[in-house]
């Protein structure tokens, strides 16, 4: 089974307010959908009746979708399991710098652009609710997507999973359900 990608992902605040304030005077999105969430038992939803539950335009036909929970609830730990450590959103490299521009501009600290290695460059701040937040790009000045840009060589792949697997057929058994980039070919 494949899914085109995001169809939406859901955050937790405490003040919807601030919520919409940063999410489209600082990041640039759309406010698209705004309704309440009655709560029904046995759903895996949120354990609150009536919640707000808007919904953003965050670009290339997904939502960014935020849940407004009642004030004076713990903060999540997002280095803890089951925490979202964060959201990196694909930026353009064309317009990477000046997305950094514009939010340092809101008044918002903005960590980077720093190089992680091959095409990624990111950049990280923090939304009102301590959620971190990442712009990431290609620098590589290749033409690719984003799941093609981080393809690795079987060699690569092969390396990594000997760390977490020390049972070879299941190595193998991973490996072949991966694509893999061809290595370069040294003329």
């Amino acid at each position: 089974m494949h899914t085109r990608g995001v169809d939406h992902l859901a955050i937790v605040a405490d003040d919807m307010p601030a919520a919409m304030d940063f999410y489209t005077r600082v990041m640039g999105f759309r406010l698209v959908h705004v309704r309440r969430v009655p709560y029904e038992r046995d759903r895996g939803q949120p354990p609150y009746d009536n919640l707000r539950h808007y919904f953003f335009d965050m670009g290339n036909d997904s939502l960014f979708a935020i849940f407004e929970y009642p004030k004076g609830l713990p903060r999540q730990n997002r280095d803890h399991v089951g925490g979202m450590q964060h959201v990196a959103f694909h930026v353009p490299p064309e317009g990477f710098d000046a997305l950094i521009a514009r939010v340092k501009a809101c008044g918002v600290n903005v960590i980077g652009p720093v190089p992680l290695g091959g095409r990624f460059w990111s950049a990280y701040l923090f939304d009102p609710f301590g959620i971190r937040l990442e712009f990431a790009t290609d620098r590589s000045g290749v033409k690719q997507g984003v799941v093609e840009s981080v393809l690795q060589t079987e060699e690569e792949a092969r390396a990594e999973l000997q760390t977490l697997f020390s049972d070879q057929a299941e190595v193998e058994k991973w490996l072949d359900q991966m694509p893999l980039r061809k290595p370069a070919v040294i003329a």
